[in-house]
């Protein structure tokens, strides 16, 4: 972990006598303690609305109820396949926790380890709670919405006392049409969540956010989410580590690693493969044509349920009009498009399959799009790229990073911590 001024031990120290003193008269922060400026102004609007800070406690903004509703209905519905790949899953790998939280302050979303979940749960950290300023006093959310920009704070600086353990950033995300506020992106964890990555992080999925949503109301899809084109029956989600099926219906299925490899090896050859052919590429060695058929016969009951597409045999192809990520990213590129060919892809293409043809297919993809950005790309594009779970120790890519972004940018701050962590 990267340190920083908040986790300094003298800072803490002076955050927490200064906090300790504000329930005492008189009712103010005083200037000049050594707390940063941004946070007395928040506990001074904190004191005003909430008065003892041992008493704040969060609010149920939604119930369960509430809460699906209003969740099928917020924006980052829609892009929720990105915001899992640049953001949710490595975090959680990480042991924090992604919060995605509305306009107003609310969380809709609240996603980590179970163990870190439930020890948030204790201070109100879930799902339908209000976690504006004007209900919890300062915190990263609160403040990053009522500042429209990026936030960091760290333990005693939380003006509710039960935060002190936690720690947190966020980022709002606006709307790319109109400009404003949609929401916000918060990590939160311990010291970890304010640590030098963690803003730029936030910053460059906030950005995707934005472009993802900007390509969804240019294709009048701005409110159900990434769906199949007008001209498909289903869409084949295999970049990234969770594969799905789903259909122009809205439904979805969840598909295993064994059949989401097999569909996307039909949809690569629309023409068809033999039964050996598909052994040969979904097993380095023992595959067999009984296994084919078994496997066959599993998937052809797993994708009966969405009813917009089936297998067909001699040879085995699909029969229907199926459209992919990997399509949509190839389609992209061949345009010269390189933000919408970063926005269909969430990562590595099933990254635990070990089908050789597969892995084919995943190397072709990532290298196209790999040398795309390396060659066209933005700073911003090259640094959503190197995110991504595969390509974080990417140090061609992180040295473009610093070669093209400006000497303020934070992002590339975080590429020389990245690169000085794998010793360059």
């Amino acid at each position: 972990m990267h340190s920083t001024p908040l986790l300094r031990d003298d800072y803490q120290l002076i955050v927490r006598r200064a906090h300790d003193n504000l329930a005492s008269p008189p009712l103010a922060p005083q200037p000049g303690l050594g707390v940063r400026s941004t946070v007395l102004e928040s506990w001074t609007r904190s004191l005003d609305r909430l008065r003892d800070p041992a008493g704040v406690h969060p609010t149920v903004a939604y119930d369960e109820a509430q809460l699906t509703e209003v969740r099928r209905r917020h924006p980052f519905h829609s892009i929720m396949p990105l915001l899992r790949s640049h953001l949710i899953e490595p975090a959680t790998e990480a042991g924090l926790l992604v919060a995605l939280g509305d306009e107003q302050g609310c969380l809709l979303w609240v996603e980590g380890e179970k163990p870190v979940r439930h020890r948030a749960e204790s201070m109100g950290f879930v799902p339908g709670s209000d976690w504006s300023e004007d209900a919890m006093g300062t915190s990263a959310p609160g403040l990053a919405l009522r500042s429209r920009s990026a936030v960091q704070i760290s333990r005693a600086e939380h003006f509710a006392s039960e935060v002190h353990p936690w720690s947190c950033s966020a980022v709002p995300v606006t709307h790319p049409v109109t400009g404003e506020v949609i929401g916000i992106i918060d990590v939160t964890g311990g010291d970890d969540a304010v640590s030098a990555i963690v803003l730029p992080l936030l910053s460059s999925t906030a950005q995707a956010a934005s472009a993802g949503l900007s390509q969804l109301y240019a294709s009048g899809d701005g409110t159900t989410g990434p769906a199949p084109e007008a001209t498909t029956d289903a869409f084949l989600e295999v970049s990234g580590p969770t594969p799905v099926l789903s259909g122009t219906g809205g439904q979805r299925i969840d598909l295993s690693k064994r059949h989401a490899e097999i569909l996307l090896l039909l949809h690569r050859h629309p023409t068809g493969l033999t039964n050996a052919e598909l052994a040969d590429r979904l097993w380095p060695l023992g595959g067999s044509d009984v296994t084919v058929r078994a496997e066959i016969a599993r998937l052809r009951k797993t994708i009966g349920r969405l009813g917009d597409i089936e297998v067909l045999g001699r040879p085995y192809r699909i029969r229907g009009r199926l459209d992919s990520d990997v399509e949509r990213t190839h389609r992209a590129l061949a345009a010269g498009d390189a933000e919408t060919a970063l926005c269909a892809y969430r990562g590595a293409v099933l990254p635990e399959s070990e089908a050789p043809g597969v892995r084919e297919i995943s190397a072709e993809l990532d290298v196209l799009l790999r040398e795309t950005l390396l060659t066209d790309g933005t700073w911003q594009q090259l640094w959503r790229y190197a995110a991504m779970p595969h390509a974080q120790a990417d140090t061609e890519v992180l040295m473009a990073v610093l070669r093209l972004a400006p000497p303020d940018a934070p992002e590339r701050t975080a590429a020389v911590v990245r690169l000085e962590s794998l010793g360059h």
